[in-house]
């Protein structure tokens, strides 16, 4: 096994090619990924052929149900939820390939029917994001049929509740029924011109009751603890950059950039979350 290993090529942290025999830290880098969670590795071995390409991170790929890059296109590339493009949407650089750019105005991404259905199980919602716009209320992400709460619904705002400062992230959703709704906000504003990794999950407790968490750059940035899981699925298409509620309560569309959206069919762990957001990071 030690023999195999020295024969391995690796990427120094530099991303040079260099052999595993070279020096004692490549080998105990390349120990310490043959013993990370199953699901992920922390750094991911380069190829032995010649030209290969050589990435930072390995991706997360368990339970991963969609993914959107926004790199020129905005196909599913892990399920069949391709995107439908509309009102001008244009491409800029993100923080790996392109993202979309929304413009305020008519600017989307139209999913289907189908996607973001994650009904009573444990979910992770993860993107990055980009926005310097000061408007208190924006739309973001929405599965929502009408603006109230006659039927279920879930949507992703900036701003929202939180009127000023705009820049604060709004996880709202509800059961329907006319029953208030649930909402989980970020603790501090976003809209700062530079971008940063969210995600959102729903985690069930060994009690019984759900958590809902929101991490902000890797880290976790606020939780809170609900009785049930509110049941999210509906036959409303899910949008990226708008959502209905902009005909009567103050919200407009989304004015920023997105890239690497994805869904995951379970609660991603701390340490999950984190890697994703290495993997990502800008200038790493």
């Amino acid at each position: 096994m030690a023999d195999a290993l020295q024969r391995i090529i690796v990427c120094n942290r530099d991303g040079m090619w260099q052999d595993g025999n070279s020096t004692t830290n490549n080998m105990q880098r390349i120990i310490s990924a043959f013993r990370a969670p199953a699901s992920f590795w922390a750094v991911i071995l380069c190829a032995t052929v010649a030209g290969a390409p050589c990435f930072a991170q390995a991706p997360i790929t368990g339970g991963l149900v969609a993914r959107w890059s926004g790199d020129g296109n905005a196909r599913d590339s892990a399920g069949h939820f391709d995107g439908q493009v509309s009102g001008g949407l244009r491409y800029v650089p993100g923080p790996t390939g392109q993202a979309f750019q929304f413009d305020g105005g008519n600017a989307q991404v139209d999913f289907g029917n189908g996607a973001g259905n994650f009904g009573t199980r444990d979910f992770t919602i993860a993107y990055w994001m980009k926005t310097d716009s000061q408007y208190p209320h924006e739309a973001f992400l929405a599965k929502r049929a009408v603006c109230d709460a006659g039927f279920c619904f879930w949507e992703i705002q900036v701003g929202g509740g939180v009127r000023p400062p705009g820049g604060i992230l709004d996880l709202v959703f509800a059961e329907g029924g006319y029953k208030p709704p649930y909402d989980l906000f970020s603790t501090r504003p976003m809209n700062d011109g530079q971008w940063h990794h969210i995600a959102w999950v729903r985690q069930s407790t060994s009690s019984g009751s759900i958590t809902y968490l929101i991490y902000v750059d890797g880290a976790l940035d606020n939780s809170k603890a609900n009785l049930e899981a509110v049941d999210l699925a509906n036959q409303s298409p899910l949008v990226l950059g708008q959502n209905v509620c902009q005909c009567c309560d103050g919200a407009r569309p989304y004015s920023g950039a997105a890239a690497e959206l994805q869904f995951f069919s379970h609660a991603l762990s701390a340490e999950e979350i984190l890697a994703i957001y290495k993997a990502g990071k800008p200038g790493r």
